[in-house]
């Protein structure tokens, strides 16, 4: 037993020794990949060997990576799998054969034990030295997935129980790290030398400028021209914006960044340089650079690192000082499509997977430009991309391409719109279809038709929340029955800026704010708020990344029968909440509570809804009836009325026909609650039929304290009087013909003087109105 233990000894490292090649592996690995570029890759390791730290710490720590950048590389590209340790819950099993001494040495940490090995998770599951090193001391095989540096570090503090200052010092590089001769590894180019030089090489006159196209060519091709625009493009990739807006004024340029849903200013470029700037833009773009007087769009891509190859879109616009550009960073390394990272609470997680595993029907995902539209549901069809499944999507344009998804780009140039590609898809075999928006009656049909046929289909809108999305398909012109029927769920989402988590402080509000903003009373006195401070972790802005506020409403029974029966958006927004939903403002109040976002993230991009409406009204309950069935009796005293959601109903009057009610949302029998009197007339079903039945001695304080829910009903009442108006004039006109034809008629004796105008004409739409 001694030489076992004699080998196991001697090749021990722990992460002070990081001198190996194999654990500089996830280095190169970041360095081919285009993740880090060549010179923080040797900073890197320059600060890795003085300070003993491990490569990925070192990344983290200089804010080179994200937290995520190395879980989300590797799974996508390594096939490891990524395990979310405040989620997972290790076994003690696990926990007692791998302990914390030996844990700590490989920044691993166990998972689960099964018959003939454990499953654990490492920060450089790509170290396979330290992997097989790891096997002969524990003498099992190993089953290796890659976990976050913080997360394991969080484990280490919550399962093994270690103390502040050793959790502490995970964190803080050692004082050798920190010499004032190690590089910084947030080094970036020298703007300011780059600027001069630009300016100086193209001191062109404004009028010689203006006319000289040439010169412009020039320029835009010329050395400092293109190291400015490159400068600009890589710091924007590394600093993590999303978008790049280039604005010339009257007496300067602005570059400005858009970070975390905000924008903020990076420099001021001189004004002589503006058209060389554009031109070399352009030029990348594919654009014409002589034309500056209608808005152009384009792509750009280029590549950050060795293989790192990042698109751009861009948008060029005619302004009064010169072409305004903005670019949007598609950069599919930061792209995180891993639906249990993008900030879902439990229970509407919970919702999301419920409706993904259904065979078919229409998913919906809303929101503003900017929202998240794009991640979450690339998120949702990544989670679902098997082999077994075949999927198309038709996008405009195609911003990240997945191995194993079938993308189309949209071209309405050449006809191939959304309504085409879905056509299309049809005939291709699919078992899911992705439409980039729906924007007409032609797309919306052929998805509910795709949803309706054994397809599940997801799309996008651009509306304020779930239940708003309702509203704007039956105003495209899906019929509200047809949508109840096909539709899964609506998505709506937000993105709210992160608290920094180094500098957060806490936050006092008073309570009228509070409940204002939504808390409820009972929770003030324990409630922990946290605001916005600002230190050099977030360049002082007091936030750093992005939290998603997600509101799902999942279309049930309740919800599909509240649908159909086209309540108001309040209305539906009360049954869904009803059914577990829980609104954008409930969501981002979570996070607050949470200490994720501050409340004035939360009242900023979201808005809270007072639920007014009284049960009768939220009630989504419809009555059925057959043919031939009777809704109202002609002489009874009842009062309630109603309105028509599917079929035909005739109006009789003494079991004569004189009208008809056939207009979906039609409301009838309120007159027998206005003027508090017996029924006039009988309403009978032609064929089957559905309707909604409200209390008629609620009538007046619908009509008084809802008038938005009272106005379809004076517009029926509204059409019913007229008519009947007509009606009656054509029976009047009917009546005088008829007479003076029987006065000219002759006649033995006397003429017949015929038959006389009734002094009342009946009203043939009083059971009606």
């Amino acid at each position: 037993m001694a030489k076992p233990t004699e080998m196991r000894t001697s090749t021990k490292r722990t992460v002070k020794d990081q001198s190996g090649a194999s654990k500089q592996k996830i280095g190169e690995l970041l360095s081919k990949a285009g993740y880090i570029n060549s010179q923080q890759f040797e900073q890197a390791k320059t600060l890795s060997r003085r300070s003993g730290m491990p490569l990925s710490r070192i990344l983290l720590e200089n804010g080179v990576i994200e937290e995520d950048t190395i879980p989300n590389f590797l799974s996508r590209m390594h096939n490891f799998t990524p395990i979310d340790l405040g989620s997972e819950e290790p076994s003690q099993e696990a926990l007692k054969k791998l302990p914390f001494d030996i844990a700590r040495d490989y920044l691993a940490f166990p998972i689960k034990v099964f018959a003939n090995g454990m499953q654990i998770t490492m920060v450089e599951p790509t170290d396979t030295a330290g992997v097989e090193e790891l096997q002969d001391r524990l003498r099992t095989n190993l089953q290796v997935g890659v976990s976050s540096y913080r997360s394991v570090i969080d484990a280490y503090k919550k399962y093994y129980g270690i103390s502040n200052e050793e959790y502490e010092h995970f964190f803080g590089l050692d004082e050798e790290a920190g010499h004032e001769d190690a590089p910084s590894m947030l080094e970036v180019d020298d703007f300011g030398s780059l600027v001069a030089d630009a300016a100086e090489e193209f001191e062109i006159g404004p009028d010689e400028a203006a006319e000289s196209s040439i010169a412009e060519q020039f320029s835009a091709t010329d050395a400092p021209i293109i190291k400015l625009v490159n400068g600009i493009l890589v710091q924007a990739v590394q600093s993590g914006v999303s978008d790049i807006h280039i604005e010339p004024f009257e007496k300067t340029m602005q570059v400005r960044y858009r970070k975390d849903g905000s924008l903020y200013k990076s420099m001021n470029l001189p004004l002589n340089i503006k058209n060389a700037l554009a031109a070399r833009l352009k030029i990348l773009a594919g654009l014409n650079i002589t034309e500056r007087r209608v808005p152009q769009d384009g792509r750009i891509q280029i590549r950050v690192g060795r293989n790192k190859a990042v698109d751009f879109r861009v948008s060029t616009l005619p302004l009064l000082h010169g072409e305004g550009i903005v670019l949007r960073i598609l950069d599919k390394g930061s792209l995180n499509v891993d639906l249990t990272q993008l900030g879902f609470t439990p229970d509407t997680f919970a919702s999301l997977k419920r409706c993904l595993k259904r065979p078919q029907g229409l998913l919906l995902v809303t929101g503003p430009t900017g929202s998240g539209k794009t991640v979450t549901l690339y998120s949702a069809l990544n989670s679902l991309n098997t082999e077994d499944i075949k999927i198309l999507t038709a996008e405009d344009p195609v911003e990240f391409n997945f191995k194993g998804i079938n993308q189309v780009n949209v071209n309405t140039e050449v006809g191939m719109t959304f309504a085409a590609a879905m056509k299309a898809f049809l005939r291709q075999d699919p078992d899911i279809i992705m439409v980039g928006e729906i924007r007409d009656i032609e797309t919306a049909e052929i998805a509910m038709k795709a949803a309706m046929t054994g397809h599940l289909v997801f799309s996008t809108l651009h509306t304020n929340d779930a239940p708003a999305t309702v509203s704007r398909m039956v105003d495209i012109g899906v019929p509200a029955y047809i949508l109840a029927s096909s539709l899964t769920m609506v998505l709506a989402q937000r993105l709210g800026r992160r608290l920094c988590k180094y500098c957060k402080t806490p936050a006092v509000y008073d309570d009228e704010t509070l409940l204002a903003a939504g808390f409820k009373e009972s929770e003030l006195r324990d409630l922990q708020l946290y605001k916005a401070k600002g230190c050099p972790k977030c360049n002082g802005r007091g936030y750093k990344g992005r939290v998603g506020f997600f509101e799902l409403m999942e279309v049930t029974q309740d919800v599909a029968a509240a649908i159909q029966a086209q309540v108001s958006e309040e209305q539906l927004r009360k049954v869904a909440a009803q059914a577990g939903m829980y609104t954008l403002r409930e969501a981002a109040l979570q996070k607050a509570r949470e200490g994720i976002t501050s409340l004035e993230e939360v009242l900023k991009r979201t808005v809270a809804h007072e639920e007014t409406l009284p049960p009768y009204l939220v009630n989504p309950d419809t009555e059925e009836y057959k043919d031939g069935d009777i809704i109202i009796q002609e002489g009874n005293n009842d009062t309630d009325f109603f309105r028509l959601i599917r079929g035909k109903l005739s109006v009789l009057r003494s079991n004569k026909k004189i009208a008809a009610i056939t207009e979906p949302g039609e409301y009838f029998g309120e007159m027998a609650a206005i003027l508090e009197q017996p029924r006039t007339a009988t309403v009978r079903s032609m064929g089957r039929c559905s309707v909604k039945r409200f209390p008629g001695n609620k009538l007046w304080e619908i009509i008084e304290k809802y008038p938005d829910i009272a106005k379809p009903l004076f517009r029926s009442l509204s059409d019913r009087i007229n008519k009947t108006d007509k009606l009656m004039v054509q029976i009047a006109d009917a009546q005088i013909a008829a007479s003076r034809g029987a006065a000219a008629a002759p006649a033995p004796g006397m003429a017949h003087p015929g038959p006389a105008m009734p002094t009342q004409m009946p009203h043939p739409g009083a059971p009606q109105a």
